[in-house]
């Protein structure tokens, strides 16, 4: 069950990173890329559903393993790498559009002092040269048990070309991810009985979300009930650092610059 966990992460980052990368490039103004990653957005959102019976992935992971096993007529590893073809051919045309590239590089440049003492998470920090990554410094679910082998993509330049790129190579690495996975599965149980919680005492997790490193702090009562929950989103640490990545940038660039950060209201407010 710890390979299909981080399984549903890795695909959570999938999607989401390559709509990021058309929102980026259509904020350019060059709406192709826009059109495209949705469409890849959509194809991914479908297999989540098989996956997990939601479009995303919402009940798939429950205390003590997963909901469902992986359909036996889905050949993920195939999906993905057809997938990824598609991704990359976008991508491609994207990097030779002289138009498109000037507008991310040297823009919302933040830089690595300013992401350090700011404590930035996520493709945010390692766009800045800060190697951070909870899933290899922190291991958990089939990343620590496994092992599983990838790399953890960093620029130096902190500009919107810099934010953009570390989630094209994160959507590489993930299709890598959930490929070994796959082929790692194990046989046995979907879930295994957690048992009683112990009382008032606390307990937190940390995984690597798609944005960044997400902690949860929780402490059961004596009847077993969620008695204190606190989340920590990225987004907490990650928000104040955009005010710095738009100085000296031009007006039209802040949707540019906000969407190659885009963070969450409700992270931030948790």
């Amino acid at each position: 069950s710890s390979d299909v966990c981080s399984s549903d992460l890795e695909m959570e980052r999938l999607y989401n990173h390559i709509a990021d990368f058309g929102m980026i490039a259509n904020d350019t103004g060059f709406a192709f890329a826009h059109a495209h990653c949705f469409r890849l957005r959509e194809r991914l959102l479908r297999l989540n559903k098989q996956l997990t019976g939601n479009r995303l992935l919402r009940g798939g992971i429950v205390p003590g393993g997963v909901r469902q096993d992986l359909p036996g007529d889905l050949d993920l590893p195939a999906e993905l790498d057809t997938l990824l073809q598609d991704f990359n051919e976008v991508v491609e045309i994207c990097l030779r559009n002289t138009i498109l590239m000037d507008r991310l590089e040297g823009a919302g440049k933040l830089t690595r002092q300013t992401a350090a003492d700011h404590g930035v998470l996520g493709y945010i920090a390692r766009a800045s040269g800060i190697d951070v990554d909870a899933r290899r410094d922190h291991p958990f679910a089939a990343y620590g048990e496994l092992q599983l082998p990838w790399k953890v993509p960093v620029y130096e330049s902190g500009d919107v070309y810099a934010r953009t790129m570390v989630r094209v190579e994160e959507v590489r690495e993930s299709v890598s991810l959930i490929r070994e996975a796959f082929h790692r599965l194990p046989v046995g149980a979907l879930s295994v009985p957690l048992g009683p919680l112990p009382d008032f005492e606390p307990a937190f997790g940390i995984v690597e979300g798609w944005r960044g490193a997400i902690v949860h702090w929780v402490m059961a009562d004596d009847r077993g009930r969620m008695f204190r929950v606190k989340v920590k989103d990225s987004s907490f640490v990650n928000w104040p650092a955009l005010s710095y990545a738009l100085l000296k940038n031009i007006v039209p660039d802040f949707p540019l610059c906000n969407k190659s950060f885009n963070q969450s209201y409700s992270g931030n407010d948790l």
